[in-house]
């Protein structure tokens, strides 16, 4: 599963908790389940829309936090800073990537609910026409 899979997974299952999010599916015949195999077509377009959308301060301020949230820990790690400052740029983008994509989806789903859910069932309508 690619990390906007992840990510997008983990939105669609804390938006599952809203009533109103779920009967929406429910009424045209999904559950939670049903959806799963859709989440890289569907879901992952409507997330990566809502988080471009907020390009911006917004985003590069919680992607900062996300980043601090994550490495920070390691950093107290024996031999992680080495490790850090011997990998290329790219290597240390795309580990940031991969460790703070889930974190950040967190975040989002918990500031940008109603935009999330929005695009969620936009994505979802589109894909049934």
């Amino acid at each position: 599963m690619c990390v906007y899979c992840k990510a997008a997974s983990a939105v669609l299952d804390a938006l599952w908790d809203d009533q109103e999010f779920r009967s929406f599916f429910y009424n045209r015949g999904y559950d939670l389940g049903g959806l799963g195999p859709l989440t890289h077509d569907v879901f992952v377009p409507a997330y990566l829309h809502v988080k471009q959308s907020l390009q911006g301060g917004e985003l590069e301020m919680l992607e900062a936090q996300v980043a601090q949230d994550v490495l920070s820990p390691l950093y107290r790690r024996p031999h992680f800073r080495e490790i850090w400052e011997q990998w290329d740029q790219a290597t240390r983008d795309e580990f940031l990537r991969e460790q703070s994509e889930m974190q950040l989806a967190e975040l989002l789903v918990m500031v940008y609910d109603a935009r999330l859910s929005d695009a969620y069932r936009r994505a979802f309508a589109d894909y049934l026409r």
